[in-house]
């Protein structure tokens, strides 16, 4: 499955280098290469097309920074449609200002702030939400669930330990959570993929809550 696009071919190249260089500037994207950031890009779009096709889809970048993974994500797939949420400020801002010459203002957007701030405008908006880096695993997956809706699907990259799996990510947890059976996909990242499914979710917990008292230990 190749799911890069003529998009991609289409963005001016120079735009795409001058975003890396000032998200690197802010400490937004550490040490991958932009080549491998867009090959990240295309394993979440690889995951997230093995489980909807090639279907028309919403996506929430949950912790995107300065718009990693959903600016490779929204680079490759032109028919998603994208909002990058993160609390701060020098880094979503860089983000911001490189989307319109990056020929993405009409699909992706940028939500600035904590997540708990948009669980109610927001609430069931999305069919994919996306993290590279936004918490363990019990806080990514109560967050996330408030913003999928039924039937969608957190797409989370994870370490390499295959063992440590079913403490990351307990079934028994999950589901009373809200989620179905996890999913695991190995590439040259490893990713899980958690389906809402279609069931009232639990009262929701205040974001301290969620932070300090997490559902489950999923261990170092």
């Amino acid at each position: 499955m190749d799911p890069v696009t003529e998009q991609e071919a289409a963005v001016p190249e120079p735009v795409i280098e001058q975003w890396y260089d000032r998200g690197k500037l802010v400490g937004g994207i550490g040490s991958d290469s932009l080549e491998k950031l867009l090959g990240n890009g295309a394993n979440y779009i690889f995951v997230i097309s093995a489980i909807f096709g090639q279907s028309d889809l919403s996506l929430l970048d949950l912790g995107s920074g300065v718009g990693i993974p959903g600016i490779p994500i929204a680079l490759q797939r032109d028919n998603f449609t994208v909002s990058l949420m993160d609390s701060m400020a020098r880094r979503i801002n860089v983000a911001r200002e490189f989307i319109p010459g990056l020929n993405l203002d009409s699909r992706v957007s940028v939500l600035h702030g904590r997540s708990d701030e948009y669980f109610s405008a927001y609430a069931e908006r999305y069919d994919v939400v996306v993290s590279r880096c936004f918490g363990p695993p019990p806080l990514v997956a109560e967050v996330a669930i408030r913003f999928l809706k039924p039937g969608g699907v957190l797409v989370v990259s994870d370490p390499p330990d295959v063992a440590a799996r079913v403490r990351r990510w307990p079934k028994r947890e999950l589901r009373a959570m809200g989620y179905g059976t996890p999913m695991f996909y190995e590439l040259d990242q490893h990713f899980v993929a958690l389906r809402r499914r279609k069931v009232s979710l639990r009262p929701l917990r205040a974001y301290r809550s969620m932070v300090k008292t997490p559902l489950w230990n999923p261990g170092s």
